[in-house]
């Protein structure tokens, strides 16, 4: 008996069909089968609701261990998405990410970095898998090749997915990555199929905090919240300085940077200073969110104002690509406010994930974004990735 070629099925029994499902992953999963089942989705009214989703958080994996063991259990091979529009977590099976120390985008597409010391892009609804150049062309004394479950927890400080298309068009040849990466934290870019990556110099503090394209140029806010601009006309690239910090700012602050509404937008995020005792082994690190200022920059005079209010805007943030929206454009999303996730920069092996809530910008009030026993890990915390089956 011969095997049915899915693809071939009438457009009309597509449309029942597609038409009676009830969850955006699996509409969208419905429509990564093949183009003529896309084609379908793309022509139905539901699609407005679903393929405009709301972020997904992506949960720690439960395979988080110190060595590459081979997992014969089929759940270990499962990654959990919690979905807030439904209130429900989704089980999708990716074997690709595995163990793997990951980063969320709003684009879709994970940045996996595991055991083995690569590099890849993963769109975890496609399964789709793009190389990118391994850790071991970056070279760096801060690498130990003898424990690479240290590399994968500690050698790269941020990362960052980010579309170089002016018109948002997201394909496969459109993605740069940018890491912060190795013992001083310097910036490297490759784009997927790259052999190696290519360092961005930055003299003085060139730890970037976060990195963002604007306008058609590159930004990085550096660990004072010194705005720096990308400079590629000389031999190398550079960043170079562009804008002060804002007053008052302070190191140990988090940055980052978003577009919202057209401008180039900075949020700080403060953190309790209040020491903690250190508990056995197990504990989380020691810093909690209390406290987010979010800056408008003016490029005319290149000074931060700071917002008193977000409007219909909403910000994400963590160790995601940084990303805002209008908040009405999406369901279930909270006006005027912040979601955060844990990023601190672990290198002792505590557990990581607490950190994390729904900032209320006008009120200065925080809210859980999801509450369970599985948000703590080692490696990988929480993320923000926008699900696209493209």
């Amino acid at each position: 008996m011969s095997t049915p070629n899915w693809s071939e099925l009438p457009d009309e029994l597509v449309r029942i069909i597609a038409e009676k499902l009830e969850f955006s992953h699996d509409f969208i999963r419905f429509g990564a089968v093949c183009h003529p089942w896309r084609s379908v989705t793309l022509t139905l009214d539901k699609r407005l609701l679903f393929l405009k989703s709301f972020p997904w958080l992506m949960l720690p994996s439960s395979a988080d261990d110190d060595d590459d063991d081979d997992y014969e259990d089929d759940q270990d091979q499962d990654r959990r998405f919690f979905i807030p529009f439904e209130n429900r977590i989704c089980h999708i099976k990716l074997p690709e990410a595995r163990g793997c120390h990951c980063w969320g985008s709003p684009y879709g597409w994970l940045l996996t970095f595991g055991f083995d010391q690569q590099f890849h892009l993963l769109n975890p609804l496609t399964r789709v898998r793009l190389p990118l150049p391994p850790r071991s062309t970056f070279e760096d004394s801060f690498f130990d090749d003898t424990n690479p479950g240290k590399n994968r927890m500690c050698c790269v400080r941020k990362a960052f997915i980010i579309l170089t298309s002016d018109n948002n068009v997201v394909v496969e040849n459109n993605f740069l990555v940018l890491l912060t990466i190795g013992e001083f934290g310097e910036s490297v870019f490759a784009r997927p199929g790259d052999k190696t990556w290519s360092v961005i110099e930055a003299p003085g503090y060139g730890n970037m905090k976060d990195i963002i394209r604007f306008n058609g140029q590159f930004y990085g806010v550096d660990e004072l919240g010194h705005l720096k601009v990308c400079d590629f006309r000389g031999p190398h690239p550079v960043f170079v300085d562009f804008a002060n910090h804002p007053e008052g700012a302070r190191g140990s602050q988090g940055f980052y940077l978003v577009e919202l509404g057209g401008d180039l937008h900075m949020v700080n995020r403060l953190y309790d200073p209040t020491p903690v005792e250190f508990p056995p082994k197990e504990f989380h690190h020691v810093y909690k969110s209390i406290f987010f200022h979010v800056l408008k920059f003016d490029f005319c005079t290149r000074k931060w104002e700071i917002l008193q209010t977000l409007g219909d805007h909403a910000i994400f943030i963590g160790s995601n690509t940084s990303f805002g929206f209008k908040a009405s454009d999406y369901l279930a999303c909270k006006p005027g406010c912040i979601y955060f996730t844990d990023d601190y920069n672990e290198s002792f092996g505590r557990l990581l994930g607490a950190d994390m809530g729904i900032y209320n910008h006008k009120a200065n009030t925080i809210e859980p974004v999801y509450q369970g026993n599985d948000i703590l890990s080692r490696f990988s915390p929480p993320v923000w990735i926008t699900p696209n089956s493209f």
